[in-house]
């Protein structure tokens, strides 16, 4: 008996430390739909502003708009084809259509976006698109091929019409400064044929916390060169404390003029906290580095051009820049970059 009692307390130990290791790797389970105070639904009605956007798979699209200050409701659907009824296995029946050689245009998974125009606006719902998934990949987002998870912006108006346009050559040009030189290929159409989505599909993350969610940027932040840089780009004059030091002008860091990286951030970059997981809080380089939240060097250091997303990290030899790595795609092309940079 006194065995067989151990044996079950043995599984429910097991049990219980499986579920907290669950629990915490899955934080939003015990906080609610989601940490965005906007999000009302109740507020939506008929005079809501909204926005369509395809960003590829719509369950972390939605997921991805939800987080954004000021957006109220966010729902999936379909839209931008020429089905009568589309629903998601008619979206995946007439994908293989298509690849057979059926002329037909295939309805895209999309998020329609609800938003406070007193809380946000237009403009910045579109920088959350752009940032927040890959608008260079044709018909496909990640590992989600076919035309039905292309990128696209579907408006209703000029003024949407305007902003996407705008917003679009905008980023182009971010991504050209960053050494991308693919064109973006979102499609840019009014809206037809909006349908919303099966219900199981709406807030599937929530519901489903461990579901597939393939949605990945580029890594570049969006920067408009005629306004002052915000939100995810260098904006604020303090030094981060993170590995270099403190304080508040380069007066109090001590920086090597022979070689030293320079990290600038900004304190709502998304890509900056990334970095710094995953890789400012494991340097182990000999290559000193400073991460700091003011928008210039020291004087008497030089930039080849001006800054103007962040995360940037600069290389300088000299007080000289000799390199710079503009955007955060995970560590390892970091650290490529970086080991080829040192190198020269």
């Amino acid at each position: 008996m006194n065995r067989r009692y151990r044996a079950l307390g043995s599984l429910l130990m097991i049990g219980v430390l499986a579920v907290a290791v669950w629990v915490f790797l899955n934080p939003g389970l015990l906080e609610g739909k989601s940490r965005n105070p906007s999000l009302n639904k109740a507020a939506v009605n008929a005079d809501t502003p909204y926005i369509v956007l395809g960003m590829g798979c719509f369950w972390g699209a939605e997921k991805r708009m939800q987080a954004l200050a000021g957006v109220l409701d966010v729902e999936a659907g379909y839209a931008g084809g020429d089905l009568v009824q589309p629903s998601y296995q008619t979206l995946h029946d007439t994908e293989a259509a298509i690849q057979e050689g059926k002329a037909i245009t295939n309805h895209a998974e999309v998020v329609k976006v609800y938003y406070d125009p007193k809380q946000t606006s237009l403009e910045q719902v579109l920088i959350r698109f752009w940032e927040n998934h890959n608008p260079a990949q044709g018909n496909r987002q990640g590992n989600d091929i076919g035309s039905n998870y292309r990128s696209a912006i579907f408006y209703r108006t000029d003024e949407e019409h305007h902003w996407a346009e705008q917003t679009r050559a905008i980023y182009q040009n971010n991504l050209a400064a960053a050494g991308i030189a693919l064109p973006i290929t979102t499609e840019i159409a009014p809206l037809k044929n909006y349908t919303s989505a099966e219900s199981y599909h709406q807030d599937y993350l929530e519901k489903n916390p461990l579901g597939y969610c393939g949605l990945g940027g580029t890594g570049i932040a969006y920067a408009d060169p005629n306004k002052p840089m915000q939100g995810g780009h260098a904006q604020s004059a303090q030094l981060a404390a993170n590995p270099g030091g403190t304080g508040q002008s380069w007066q109090t860091i001590a920086l090597n003029s022979q070689e030293q990286l320079i990290v600038f951030k900004s304190v709502d970059c998304g890509y900056c906290k990334r970095f710094d997981k995953d890789v400012l809080s494991v340097w182990h380089n000999p290559l000193p580095i400073v991460a700091t939240y003011l928008t210039a060097p020291p004087k008497g250091w030089t930039l080849n051009q001006a800054l103007f997303a962040t995360p940037t990290m600069v290389l300088f030899q000299k007080q000289h820049e000799v390199a710079r790595y503009t955007g955060y795609q995970g560590a390892q092309p970091f650290w490529q970059w970086l080991s080829e940079a040192t190198a020269k």
